[in-house]
């Protein structure tokens, strides 16, 4: 586990990160939502991609994580890139908005207790409109 602390007079915001193994069979790109794949061996390291798990959320994919690679993820505060997926339609997101794991990124919508693994992510510097997949920042907020 990092954790990065705020220093006096620092701008920067305090993050935790985790390292993760991607044993979800694709790549787990940046801005993804991760979650840990339970099973057989609940070992703490084994991730997948947090849409087609039926676990709950852990973080987002702070760099690309490769099949059967080790990568970081973060699990709290504020996070750079956020992937939005437009769901099938053109949405707005709000700054402030929840946004939970979905098939392409990110959608924004109540959360639930299987879907936020007590953390959630709150959308900040969005796009205006969501046509397509775009980022946007966000904060993961533990709780």
């Amino acid at each position: 586990m990092i954790i990065t602390r705020v220093q006096r007079g620092d701008k920067n915001q305090e993050k935790v990160f985790i390292s993760v193994s991607n044993t979800s069979g694709t790549t787990i790109t940046t801005g993804y939502g991760v979650s840990y794949q339970l099973g057989a061996s609940n070992d703490g390291m084994q991730a997948q991609l947090a849409s087609v798990a039926a676990n709950g959320f852990v973080g987002v994919a702070v760099k690309d994580i490769a099949i059967n690679d080790i990568g970081l993820v973060q699990i709290a505060g504020f996070v750079n890139s956020v992937l939005l997926s437009n769901v099938g339609t053109s949405i707005t997101v709000n700054a402030g908005d929840p946004l939970v794991p979905a098939p392409a990124g990110f959608a924004s919508s109540a959360p639930t207790y299987a879907n936020s693994g007590f953390r959630m992510v709150f959308a900040s510097n969005v796009p205006v409109a969501v046509s397509a997949v775009a980022y946007a920042s966000g904060l993961i907020k533990m709780i």
